[in-house]
């Protein structure tokens, strides 16, 4: 069996830690972790910081320099945050939930691209929330403008309401999680190289850490859901954190076979779907402009 090098931030807590247990299962696994505070034994744990772009440079040295002359057969890009509002700033000057969960992992991305395996597979964590379809009782977004994103004092869009503008805050940054993979897969590195990319949906996983950053009531109505009876009842598309961890590492060891062309994968009542992501999703000129001003942000900021 073909050793592994797997690289996963968000393994250590949540369904991620469920999905760095499986895969550590695997005969031969090097599982590095990026983490701040918490472990899981047996895995490498390098710290990161994904709210500092220069962590997340030191993070991309130290996987370069532990795996040596090996390549890196599996990246998953789990970790991320919601903020009740947005006007938390990173050390950068960017938005918090945008900068944790699309550019820091974008820069990660980047700067790990060259130790990438042939077949190597590339998972980034989604979520409904970016399909007003999915009716996710959250305000989905309207735009994937990065520059925006990034600095909300210059995007002409915002609501009235805090709450609108957070909830489209994170909704916007896993929407560019999939344009992101779009465009990804798209590339002639991942042509050329054969690179699975897959945007993974968990679906609405009470019992995460995702609202540790949400209101009191958002975080104890988190914890409820997570008894099986009123999550099946009042979530009927929601998952197990179980479920949505073990579905993440087998589309990570190649377990799933994922329909020719896919990129979006929604687990749903413990199943994985393979439907067509929202409109904004599947805009080729959003995906190109968002990888272009991401760019841009790490050049600004002296990041390249």
């Amino acid at each position: 069996m073909k050793k592994l090098n797997i690289i996963m931030t968000g393994g250590t807590s949540g369904f991620g830690a469920v999905t760095s247990k499986e895969l550590m299962t695997t005969l031969g696994t090097k599982m590095i972790l990026g983490n701040r505070k918490s472990q899981i034994q047996g895995a490498m744990h390098i710290p990161l910081n994904l709210e500092s772009l220069d962590n997340v440079r030191l993070f991309a040295a130290e996987v370069v320099k532990y795996i040596k002359s090996e390549k890196i057969h599996i990246l998953i890009c789990n970790a991320g945050m919601n903020h009740p509002d947005i006007n938390s700033r990173t050390v950068d000057g960017f938005e918090s939930t945008f900068a944790v969960n699309h550019l820091a992992h974008f820069y990660l991305l980047k700067l790990l691209m060259p130790y990438l395996d042939t077949n190597a597979r590339i998972i980034m964590t989604t979520s409904g929330t970016h399909n007003p379809d999915e009716n996710a009782l959250s305000a989905p977004p309207v735009h994937a403008n990065a520059i925006w994103l990034a600095h909300p004092e210059k995007d002409t869009t915002l609501d009235v309401k805090m709450t609108i503008n957070a909830q489209r805050a994170y909704a916007a940054s896993k929407l560019c999680t999939i344009l992101t993979i779009r465009q990804l897969a798209n590339s002639k590195e991942a042509k050329q190289n054969n690179w699975q990319c897959i945007a993974y949906d968990p679906g609405p996983t009470p019992g995460t850490g995702l609202l540790q950053k949400g209101t009191i009531f958002m975080r104890i109505a988190w914890q409820v859901f997570t008894i099986p009876f009123l999550r099946k009842r009042i979530l009927p598309k929601s998952n197990s954190i179980k479920d949505a961890g073990l579905s993440l590492a087998s589309l990570a060891l190649g377990k799933v076979k994922v329909p020719e062309g896919k990129v979006y994968v929604a687990l749903r009542a413990g199943k994985l779907t393979f439907p067509a992501p929202s409109k904004l999703a599947q805009d080729n000129s959003l995906m190109v402009a968002l990888w272009e001003q991401s760019e841009q942000l790490l050049q600004d900021a002296k990041f390249t």
